[in-house]
Order: C-alpha cells, then structure tokens, then sequence
C-alpha cells in the first residue's frame, strides 16, 4: 500500500495523528520518520514539524476515512488522470472502467500494450495506481485509496497467490512446521491474511522490515477450552 504522510510537532505525535486518521495499532503498520522537526529560534519562530510516512499492513487496522464525495465525480477524475499519464506515456486505451466500493476507487483497462503498463512483476502498475491516487486525493482533498488493474493482470495474480496459499497450508498442516513466503508488498501480505482469515487450523503473521517484510504459516494455536 502507499505510503501517507502525516504531521505533528514532534515524531510521537504525528505518529499518533497517523494512527488514529487510518484506526490501526503501531504494531500494524510501516513507520518511515522522514523529519523529526525542529523547535525553531528559542521555540518561538521557524519551527518545522515532525514528518512520518505511514503505510498499512495487513488486514488488522480499520483503516476507513469517512469523508463525503461524490462517487462518480471522483472516479471519472482518476480516470482522466490515468488517461492524461498514459497518454504522455504514447500508450492508447482502448477501455477503462470504474467503479467506488469502500473508500477504493477501482479502475481496469485495456491497452495496446499491456506489457508497458503492468511493467516487471506489475511494478509499473504499482507507480501508475501511486501516482494516481496522489493527485487524485490532492483534486478533492480526500483520503481514497486506488486499486488499478491492467487486463485482469491483477486478478490472476492473486489467483496464482492463492493456489501457493493452498501449498503452503497443506505444508504446515502436513509437516507442523512454519511455512515462510519470500519477501513481498503489503497488498500481497494482506491477501494472504485475508485468504486465511477464517482458517481455524492455520494462521498467519508477518515479520521482518520494510523490502523483507514477509508473510509466515503456522499451526493455529489451540485455545484452552
């Protein structure tokens, strides 16, 4: 997921402002402490505030803004972001649809090319939904999140992510051991937490850091009756 950038007039606060706008505990999310301020001239004049980028991970927090917007308005203005960044990048569309379901404005197309537009391992994908969703919230000074597939790209994806989920809970349960995934973005991680969410036998957690941030299978702990 993005990252958003929250302020405050020092780290801890800012931090706070963060997790209370996106509803998420500290432990449920990424933190990257991008300034930690400055009091100014004897704390009177000049101070800067502190500056943090928060990103969600997993399916743990309640991350929903409330906000009121017009649905179609601000779908057809990330549609013609999209189309003006595509169209400066020489690609023709030939579809683009929308649609707005839980604070996530949905956009699929079809192009020319579609190799240009998914990129290596879809991180293209991932900079066109980014840059997306920043001017958009910037339009209509909103907190939307993007969701941006290219010819079902994304919808495979998951598919095949799913099918080694599947893999990966036989594994556990056969062997009893934990199962790792290699290294992997939030949106994958939360697939996975989501996939698993209501498996009674298995669960699922995350560890390690920032780019090795990675997913783990386990025997679900059994509960003392």
């Amino acid at each position: 997921m993005p990252e958003i950038e929250f302020k405050g007039k020092s780290v801890a606060e800012a931090i706070n402002n963060g997790l209370s706008q996106l509803g998420c505990k500290k432990e449920d999310v990424e933190i990257k402490i991008v300034s930690e301020g400055s009091t100014g001239l004897f704390g009177l004049m000049g101070g800067k505030p502190a500056v943090v980028l928060i990103s969600v991970d997993d399916f743990k927090c309640d991350n929903k803004v409330l906000f009121n917007v017009d649905s179609k308005k601000i779908c057809k203005k990330a549609e013609s972001i999209l189309l003006q960044i595509l169209s400066k990048m020489g690609i023709e569309v030939s579809k683009i649809e929308s649609s707005f379901k839980d604070d996530t404005i949905i956009i699929n197309m079809m192009v020319a090319n579609s190799s240009l537009v998914i990129g290596k391992s879809g991180q293209t994908l991932d900079a066109l939904e980014y840059i997306t969703q920043i001017i958009t919230n910037k339009e209509f000074d909103t907190k939307v999140k993007v969701n941006l597939d290219c010819e079902d790209y994304r919808k495979k994806q998951n598919e095949k992510l799913k099918i080694r989920i599947d893999k990966a809970v036989e594994h556990v349960k056969r062997t009893g051991k934990i199962y790792r995934f290699d290294p992997m973005n939030a949106k994958e991680r939360k697939i996975i937490h989501l996939y698993l969410k209501d498996n009674t036998e298995v669960e699922s957690f995350s560890e390690g850091q920032d780019v090795l941030r990675k997913v783990g299978i386990k025997l679900a702990e059994k509960k003392p009756i």
